[in-house]
């Protein structure tokens, strides 16, 4: 979102630098207030809010916040500029305490009022990231909250959080302090070059300001532009991958300030801008990456409608007579307030609802949304913006760090009251029906129908995500090398095993290090996250990002013929997710079947190396539920997490069509646990007092050690792994 600037509320300078004032102006200005940008500004809004409700309806709707951005850029621009011809100088803290007094009131009441319904309505598993975020946009840090969470695998597949159009607001503040820097710096500069060659600071400066904010735009767009190939996730939300969609926006202000493109050509010049927008809000595809190079799209049809003007003597044809009329003035005037809202709600109201929301209830949505924007406006923005208690700096910068406090505070109780929810009664682990052993023994035990709340807590089993039982066990997928740890005996072990896989192996460590305790192995990982164990290629680089994809297939490549060659090694155990993921032959394999033989043929040299292979099948998947979430969402009802085994099963099995293939060697152990997690006719979110997953498909921590006996017996059909006697 932008801030929309104005001269209703000047400072007294608090100057640094001050050089002389220059000479007066003697051309007209075109920086000053223009209600088309309003306009623009409404259109911006709308279009982020019908793709958030109906993302089908405009897929390309998210570009509204690229608009946002190009217009910052040309407003704070216009505005240093116009400071600097006017004092010879940038008053820093005056600058950011109108920022502070603009945006903040409305924006830690939006905070604390999310704070209160994610309380109230989000199940408590969510608390904990939902108040991390709510924290991180009070400090004004969400975008780099949000690429930790784009480059985290562990976050994959986590619910959106209620704040996380924050990001956008983040990024802009950050703008907000750097670009008055960068223009006092320029001044700095100007004061030296100008006395140098006899040229005025102002003059001096125009040229250094315009050559500065050039350098960010194209270095910024470079750096986008290598950020989105390597890593899209986190390129979306970085701050300096966005700066020239700022500096556009900057550029268009210095370029038309002695005035904007007028007559016939301005008016085309603007309606297709206009037309670029919406196009793009239509046909650019949702998955889209950002900011890559149809970033232009939105950046460049912005620039046009901002650099437009139209004829004087038909205004009617012009774009930005349209676009200055009392309705887009005024859904511009509370676009602010429409951003800072419609997020919460979209969020929330599923949980109300206990659904998600029909179209009418959408409608409904937008419509509170720009009634809590216009009483936002009155009650709160104004006031604040304009009222006295605010107008000192000090004031200003006082309300900033005490909000951001409270914030941080709020966030702080809320997850740890979270973190207390209660765990009583619960099931002892001695229990023959505890866990797995429900399904184990049917005959003497009913899988959910329990007197035993789940324990551990749905709260406590949603953090397993990001507390791993064996830290360091596992690599990153951006991290550069291999990573192993060495679990169960070291001393004197009966055998060597090795585990490969993705973070699906993983999620079997605490079943496999209690065998490994149990039976004497000495266990060695070679995990990396999101990387399937396979030496074929991704189609496309699917699902991974480019640097992630090189990662994967350079360790891949590299450890199968390093397992191969290991003489120390015994045995080796495979085990991933199912993924929808394409293959293709790679460089020095030529398959028939890249899909099953990027697998068997990883298998097959280590079966030819003497080397006892197993591979774990792929576990059922609830749908894509988050199951502990589900499960805090209906705890009067432990069915309502379950499906039937057949939509259990219905997810995509890499690694069983690999085992079933002709390629396939003889002799793997195929271990399928299966049917300690679904009956005959359905698969469980609780079984025995456990939750079976703690995110959408990886199995809870304890619940995986209840099925290590099962596993070891499996496991045993080739006496390799079988007990010692």
């Amino acid at each position: 979102m932008t801030a929309r600037t104005s001269t209703a509320d000047k400072q007294t300078p608090h100057s640094f630098p001050r050089f002389a004032r220059p000479e007066a102006n003697t051309h007209a200005s075109s920086m000053g207030f223009r209600s088309d940008i309003q306009g623009l500004r409404a259109i911006a809004v709308l279009m982020v809010i019908i793709h958030h409700l109906r993302p089908g309806a405009l897929p390309g709707g998210f570009i509204g916040v690229d608009m946002f951005f190009v217009i910052s850029g040309y407003l704070i621009t216009a505005h240093l500029f116009r400071e600097m011809r006017a004092t010879g100088t940038i008053a820093l803290a005056s600058f950011w305490a109108r920022r502070i007094r603009r945006l903040l009131p409305l924006a830690f009441t939006v905070l604390l009022a999310t704070a209160g319904l994610v309380y109230l309505f989000i199940p408590a598993t969510e608390h904990g990231t939902m108040f991390k975020h709510i924290a991180a946009a009070g400090l004004y840090v969400e975008n780099w909250a949000l690429v930790l969470d784009a480059t985290d695998y562990a976050a994959a597949g986590q619910m959106a959080t209620a704040v996380q159009h924050f990001w956008s607001l983040s990024v802009e503040e950050q703008f907000y302090i750097f670009w008055p820097l960068l223009a006092a710096l320029v001044l700095w500069v100007s004061a030296r070059v100008g006395g140098k060659h006899g040229a005025s600071t102002v003059t001096a400066g125009s040229r250094v300001f315009f050559a500065a904010i050039v350098s960010v735009a194209v270095l910024s767009f470079a750096y986008g532009l290598w950020l989105t190939a390597v890593n899209p996730p986190g390129a979306y939300f970085n701050t300096a991958a966005r700066g020239w969609e700022f500096a556009a926006g900057g550029i268009v202000a210095l370029l038309a300030r002695r005035g904007a493109v007028r007559g016939i050509p301005g008016a085309l010049l603007g309606w297709a801008g206009l037309l670029t927008l919406l196009a793009g809000a239509m046909l650019i595809p949702t998955e889209t990456r950002f900011p890559g190079t149809m970033a232009l799209v939105p950046v460049l049809g912005t620039v046009a409608v901002l650099a437009a003007a139209g004829p004087h003597n038909r205004p009617w044809l012009s774009h930005a007579h349209w676009l200055s009329i009392r309705p887009a003035r005024v859904i511009g005037d509370i676009s602010y307030g429409a951003y800072l809202w419609h997020w919460p709600l979209i969020i929330v109201a599923p949980f109300v609802l206990r659904t998600e929301p029909k179209w009418y209830q959408e409608l409904g949505m937008l419509i509170l949304t720009l009634v809590l924007a216009w009483l936002s406006y009155k009650l709160i923005e104004n006031p604040f913006r304009f009222g006295k208690f605010l107008k000192p700096v000090r004031n200003s910068m006082i309300f900033a760090l005490a909000g951001m406090l409270l914030i941080t505070g709020v966030t702080v109780a809320g997850s740890a009251a979270a973190a207390h929810s209660s765990n009583l009664p619960r099931m002892s682990a001695q229990d023959p029906c505890y866990g797995s052993g429900s399904l184990i023994h049917p005959e003497n035990c009913q899988p959910v129908a329990s007197n035993f709340a789940p324990y551990p807590s749905a709260v406590m089993v949603s953090q397993e995500v990001r507390a791993p039982l064996f830290p360091g066990c596992e690599a990153d997928t951006l991290q550069v090398g291999d990573v192993s740890c060495t679990l169960g005996t070291t001393q004197n072990p009966t055998m060597r095993v090795a585990l490969v896989g993705d973070s699906h192996a993983s999620a079997w460590l605490p079943a496999l290090e209690i065998l490994a305790r149990e039976r004497g192995w000495e266990l060695v990982t070679h995990i990396r996250s999101g990387c399937s164990p396979s030496v074929a290629a991704l189609k496309g680089a699917e699902a991974l990002s480019g640097t992630a994809y090189r990662l994967c297939t350079e360790s891949m490549r590299a450890l199968g013929p390093a397992l191969a060659a290991d003489t120390d090694l015994d045995a080796i155990i495979v085990a991933a997710q199912g993924n929808k993921r394409s293959w293709v032959s790679s460089p020095g394999y030529e398959f028939k079947n890249p899909a099953t033989e990027g697998f068997t043929a990883l298998w097959q040299s280590w079966s030819d190396a003497g080397k006892a292979v197993a591979v774990i099948r792929e576990v059922p998947r609830l749908g894509n539920k988050n199951v502990p979430t589900c499960v805090a969402t209906s705890p009067e009802d432990p069915l309502a997490c379950a499906v039937s085994r057949k939509q259990g099963l219905d997810v995509p099995q890499n690694l069983g069509k690999a085992l079933k293939s002709d390629t396939a060697p003889a002799g793997i152990v195929q271990p399928n646990l299966t049917d300690s997690i679904c009956d005959e006719n359905t698969c469980y979110a609780v079984i025995g007092s456990l939750i079976t997953y703690y995110d959408q498909s990886h199995l809870s921590h304890d619940f995986a050690r209840s099925l290590a006996p099962e596993l070891g017996r499996q496991l045993a059909q080739n006496p390799v792994f079988a007990a010692p006697n």
